[in-house]
């Protein structure tokens, strides 16, 4: 997986329906919310470019278990309500 800004990361989950919530001054917690409620899927985003094994890490904490949907969320071309139906089939949202 390659290495992105951390900025389009941010802006990518902003997009698919995840809130930040600012721990400290360089780490940013990002939680999945859909009809209003939080969810078990999160990441930490902190401002530094994200080298590609903190994709991984980060990909594996937002339960992208394959590397194609993995580069189609971060890139944009995967849409919020297909995340969450792949969550659903996963059995991680109710």
């Amino acid at each position: 997986m390659k290495a992105r800004k951390s900025k389009d990361i941010q802006r990518v989950l902003q997009k698919q329906g995840f809130e930040s919530f600012s721990e400290k001054d360089y780490h940013q917690l990002h939680y999945l919310v859909v009809d209003g409620k939080k969810q078990a899927v999160f990441t930490y985003v902190g401002k530094a470019p994200l080298s590609p094994e903190l994709m991984e890490t980060v990909s594996s904490q937002l339960k992208l278990t394959d590397e194609k949907m993995a580069d189609s969320f971060f890139s944009g071309r995967l849409n919020g309500e297909k995340y969450i139906e792949m969550l659903k089939e996963k059995e991680i949202l109710n």
